[in-house]
């Protein structure tokens, strides 16, 4: 049988290897999210840290602070570090701390200097802690159950000292609020079950455990003190690997933020994420990449063959079959995320995430400082 090389062979072709490739990526990742975790250890009362840096936060913490504060664990300390407040986050605190025996404030005065920003916030509070197994949450989030704390410290089973959590995003009304929380589930779902398949590379600092002798193995912050942001996902970039890390993933474990009101604050904080992911090591950065450029080369490849009628229905059937594929993968770990309803947009969210990417990497490269 003659293969001829002609435009039309060479987009099959394509198609072939980029259909193999998104194949690759649900399968052999995406679809262990899909799976129980299995926590053999779990049960056992460890006394935990939760570490919370606020900045200005004050009616955040009126709200969710007590979510947190109020968890059904049995022993355990939650530390706020006031970072450079100057609203009225410390009254908040003081008030707070009559009420809740188990409230400690680490208090930084606003001197009119950025300094590290969270990152020595985070480390106060780190050095404040009494216990050793650290919880990681923000003051704009709030744990979804009452037993946010007893499920992931069910992820220190023996030998792990990382407990990757989950961090979604409100559902709330418009295009935006879509995208954010789309980028938000799509981005867990790389990320714990890269983790699941024995290659972790970041975690949310929304939601994230560590041990204090992980933490001070590393020393801390310092390899990428100089960056503002990095607290979390470079961190455990830094020192995760196949054997010590954990994933935590279900309806119980997960927090939830308040989104950006605007496409202006969202792209912020989507360019401080790839200038923190170019950190990354080089072949995690290659699979990440992967991912995208195959699904780019899959939908172009098979539009211009649809637009020319070539192999219509075959074409037609791969793309539906990838799309129904993705959706029933998608379809346990948006829920979980509190995202099913993106799931039958998934397909159309993530074509316009195509376009979108490639931009905010190149503004991300473009920006000295944010």
């Amino acid at each position: 049988m003659n293969f001829e090389l002609t435009f039309d062979n060479i987009l099959l072709l394509v198609l072939a290897i980029a259909g193999f490739l998104q194949l690759f990526y649900y399968l052999f990742f995406f679809l262990r999210l899909s799976f129980k975790d299995k926590n053999k250890d779990a049960g056992k009362i460890l006394s935990v840290s939760v570490v919370i840096a606020a900045r200005n936060e004050e009616s955040n913490l009126v709200e969710l602070l007590p979510l947190i504060l109020e968890q059904n664990y049995e022993k355990f300390e939650v530390i706020v570090v006031n970072d450079r407040s100057w609203d009225e986050s410390l009254d908040v605190l003081l008030a707070f701390d009559q009420k809740y025996n188990h409230l400690r404030i680490v208090d930084i005065p606003d001197v009119g200097k950025d300094g590290f920003a969270k990152k020595m916030a985070l480390t106060l509070g780190i050095k404040a802690a009494k216990y050793d197994y650290l919880l990681f949450t923000d003051a704009d989030c709030k744990p979804v159950s009452e037993h946010w704390i007893s499920e992931m410290v069910k992820g220190f089973t023996k030998g792990k000292r990382i407990v990757l959590g989950a961090g979604g995003y409100i559902r709330q009304k418009g295009l935006l609020n879509k995208l954010i929380r789309f980028d938000a589930s799509f981005i867990a779902v790389q990320y714990l079950s890269f983790a699941k398949a024995g290659l972790p590379y970041m975690g949310v600092g929304r939601n994230l455990a560590y041990t204090k002798e992980l933490y001070d193995s590393v020393r801390g912050f310092k390899s990428h003190y100089h960056l503002p942001s990095g607290d979390d996902d470079l961190l455990v970039n830094e020192a995760s690997d196949c054997k010590n890390t954990s994933v935590v993933f279900n309806e119980k474990a997960v927090t939830m933020s308040v989104p950006k009101k605007n496409f202006k604050a969202w792209k912020w904080q989507k360019i401080r994420h790839f200038t923190t992911g170019g950190m990354y090591k080089r072949y995690q950065i290659i699979l990440l990449s992967l991912y995208p450029f195959s699904l780019a080369l899959f939908y172009v490849s098979a539009g211009i063959l649809l637009s020319k009628e070539v192999y219509f229905n075959e074409i037609l059937i791969a793309v539906s079959v990838r799309i129904l594929l993705q959706m029933l993968i998608f379809y346990k770990p948006f829920k979980i995320m509190r995202s099913r309803d993106l799931v039958l947009l998934s397909p159309i969210l993530e074509i316009i995430f195509i376009f979108i990417n490639p931009l905010l990497i190149l503004s991300s490269r473009k920006s000295k400082q944010f």
